[in-house]
């Protein structure tokens, strides 16, 4: 979550612009049928995402997200993830999220939606850092 400084707004965790796949799905009750649809990732982190998506979701809106991040699977513990290398659906990652911010895109055509990873498996949490070490180290 961003601290607030004066003139200075830092972040908790380094975003890295990555565009990514990503389904969305409303957490709302009663279920509706038309509540999944798709995004791309402008940039990513340990914590949270930026999407742009045709929504406008609102702060506070609880989110189900599957990324398909190629290669995060790899960092996680277990045989079955390191025989199953190929299998795509390794490479999804699934956390429940929340809504931060959002605005209008700067192209106009959806919005930018940021929110902050609130469920998300401990094993998928711990993968995902030594993901982003990894990707931080190479830039």
């Amino acid at each position: 979550m961003p601290k607030n400084n004066k003139n200075n707004i830092t972040r908790e965790c380094t975003r890295v612009p990555k565009e990514v796949q990503i389904e969305i799905k409303t957490i709302e009750y009663p279920l509706s049928n038309n509540s999944t649809e798709e995004g791309i990732t402008l940039d990513i982190a340990e914590h949270g995402i930026c999407f742009t998506t045709s929504t406008d979701y609102k702060q506070g809106k609880m989110l189900s997200l599957d990324m398909k991040i190629n290669g995060w699977h790899r960092h996680r513990k277990g045989l079955k993830t390191i025989l199953s290398n190929e299998l795509s659906e390794a490479d999804t990652l699934t956390v429940i999220s929340e809504v931060i911010w959002s605005k209008k895109s700067v192209d106009h055509q959806g919005y930018d939606i940021g929110v902050k990873f609130i469920n998300i498996y401990e094993d998928d949490m711990i993968a995902l850092k030594k993901y982003f070490s990894e990707i931080l180290a190479d830039n």
